[in-house]
């Protein structure tokens, strides 16, 4: 299978071609969307691994172009972005599948087998042809039991002829399909290839399944018996060997890293001196935004959440000496992250049973069946109850991450929204996605007010129930809200406050008294924190020194409303860890603004 990869930062780059390597993908790389139609319409790949932010033609433009001229191949967007307009916009552009950075490799790697299934009728089961056993997901070539060393090469042409067994290929259409479009060699590599494969096979006890098609080329030569499917298990030695590839390219890129991160502490000393130009802060930008999508890569998450943190900041054309501190600290953070030698790469080896589990609960076991199947090449397990008390028994004994709830079931005493009313009250909650042939008004309102988080029609093919499922998934692992707590002593400003931000769907939990603050903290887990400098017991700044303590509330943004605004008072504020220092004099939609642009995702 061939791949194009198309990424422009080096570190990116580098760690996810030695990933698709390592699971025996031939990869062509490029930097520019300019590059990429080039190579597209002069090579044939089975996917495009496509990145949006890149430069000359940004990779939205590059697939709509694709599929004008009509690109057939699968197309996978590689984003930081995840706002469900980003994710509308590159699926309408003709995108396949989109998958947010940082991800996980092995993610990542469910979603490329998954769109090469549909795209070429790939099996993910492993493949027979007489004694000869190909397993696609464990990179293993064996017969009868004794394991075959193949080259990278070696079992590409296997896996080609295995995969197409009717088809004559000739040697250019080989070297176009296999080959690197850099590495130029001539036929002639083609054939020593196969006389290298055939003499492997044979050495292990294997018949010679290439046949010669003289003048044409060569295709498999037809087995006595009927190719079949066996279990798959999971990967081992290959996770183990990418494992010690990507750990070797970050070591390489390690000085690289260091600059980038070097250039983000500029930023701060600059604002400080007010001597911080566009074209520094667009750099900064440029390489917060590429650590971000990086970091991940390498099992470094905090690191990346916090390249995402100064990213967002580094959006503001406003910055001015207030944020400077904040983005001190973050720099030093990820400076911290960026500094450890011992790296958790995110390719586990855990089997697949802790992987996130979808609890189905219907009566249609042809539908769950399809959905089972297709969930195992996302890396996700299954289990299904067929009616709701079953369902009840799963749930306690073993909670799911997440649950496909159908509404209706043959018996007229059973319905879904029984279930689902229950799964309301339950803490913690487990997110519900109802999907039912129903699709009136009534009941879309009905499952919303209990709490549903998406809502599916059927028919839906097992494909599109998935993407649903992920991006539900996604949310939850995020913790992506928009609860925000206000503490402030006066009454009035607290129901303003409230008014105000419920109006725009936020959810809005008020304090007068801070003697309570911790308790209330722990209990209602805000996404932001607004403070008053001054109240009776404990003032502002008493609060905000507690929580920046506290490791599980490092990053939690933290807001002053105050009515002062002297600059001694704003440094104070920022020297205790205050994210935004506001005045209570600016306007209601002013005041939205930016407790909106705090609430924004850091992904």
């Amino acid at each position: 299978m061939k791949i194009l990869l198309v990424e422009d930062d080096p570190l990116t780059s580098a760690a996810l071609a030695e990933i698709l390597l390592g699971h025996q993908y031939t990869i062509n790389t490029a930097t520019d969307g300019l590059t990429t139609l080039e190579l597209a319409e002069s090579f044939t790949y089975d996917l495009i691994l496509l990145d949006i932010c890149i430069p000359k033609l940004d990779g939205i433009s590059v697939c709509k172009q694709l599929r004008i001229k009509g690109y057939q191949s699968p197309i996978l967007l590689l984003t930081a972005r995840d706002s469900s307009t980003d994710r509308v916009i590159g699926l309408d552009a003709g995108a396949d599948d989109y998958v947010v950075k940082p991800f996980d490799p092995d993610e990542l790697m469910a979603r490329v087998r998954a769109l090469l299934r549909r795209g070429k009728s790939v099996s993910s089961a492993v493949m027979t042809w007489e004694n000869i056993c190909f397993d696609p997901i464990n990179n293993e070539v064996k017969c009868e039991d004794q394991l075959i060393h193949l080259t990278s090469k070696e079992y590409c042409l296997l896996e080609l002829f295995l995969l197409n067994p009717k088809r004559i290929f000739s040697r250019r259409a080989i070297l176009d399909r296999l080959w690197d479009f850099a590495e130029s060699p001539g036929e002639e590599t083609v054939s020593t290839h196969i006389k290298c494969l055939r003499r492997k096979l044979k050495a292990a006890g294997s018949a010679d399944l290439i046949e010669t098609v003289h003048g044409l080329g060569y295709r498999l030569r037809s087995p006595s018996n009927p190719p079949e499917s066996k279990v798959m298990v999971s990967p081992t030695n290959s996770r183990q060997q990418i494992r010690e590839k990507t750990a070797h390219v970050w070591q390489s890129f390690k000085v690289k890293v260091k600059e980038q991160i070097a250039i983000l502490e500029q930023v701060s000393s600059a604002l400080v001196e007010k001597r911080l130009t566009p074209e520094l802060q667009k750099q900064a930008l440029q390489e917060a935004h590429k650590l971000s999508g990086s970091l991940g890569l390498f099992g470094l998450r905090e690191g990346s959440q916090v390249a995402r943190e100064l990213e967002h900041l580094l959006e503001d054309p406003q910055l001015d000496i207030k944020d400077s501190q904040l983005i001190s600290d973050l720099v030093a953070t990820l400076s911290l992250e960026a500094s450890r030698e011992t790296l958790l790469i995110p390719l586990s080896s855990e089997p697949v049973a802790y992987s996130p589990l979808i609890l189905i609960v219907d009566d249609d076991l042809i539908l769950a069946e399809q959905i089972r199947v297709e969930a195992n090449a996302w890396g996700l397990r299954v289990e299904i109850a067929t009616d709701l008390s079953v369902a009840r028994k799963m749930i306690s004994q073993n909670p799911p991450n997440i649950i496909l709830l159908d509404l209706t079931f043959p018996n007229p005493q059973e319905s879904g929204l029984t279930l689902l009313a229950e799964l309301s009250r339950r803490i913690p909650q487990i997110p519900v996605i109802t999907l039912t042939g129903g699709q009136s008004l009534k009941a879309r309102v009905t499952v919303a007010r209990l709490g549903v988080k998406t809502f599916l029609s059927k028919p839906l093919p097992a494909y599109e129930i998935l993407k649903a499922v992920t991006e539900v998934l996604s949310w939850s692992r995020r913790g992506r809200g928009n609860r925000v707590l206000v503490v402030d002593d006066d009454p009035a400003l607290l129901s303003y406050m409230s008014n105000l931000l419920n109006a725009i769907g936020i959810s809005v939990i008020t304090l007068e008294n801070p003697e309570a603050f911790w308790e209330v903290l722990l209990d209602c887990h805000p996404d932001l924190l607004i403070l008053d400098w001054e109240m009776s017991g404990f003032n502002g700044l008493d609060l905000c020194q507690a929580v920046r303590i506290d490791q599980r509330w490092r990053h939690l943004p933290i807001i002053f409303f105050s009515a002062y605004t002297d600059e001694s008072r704003i440094v104070q504020a920022f020297a205790v860890g205050a994210s935004q220092y506001l005045s209570k004099d600016m306007g209601a939609e002013a005041l939205s603004t930016e407790i909106l642009r705090r609430l924004q995702p850091i992904l």
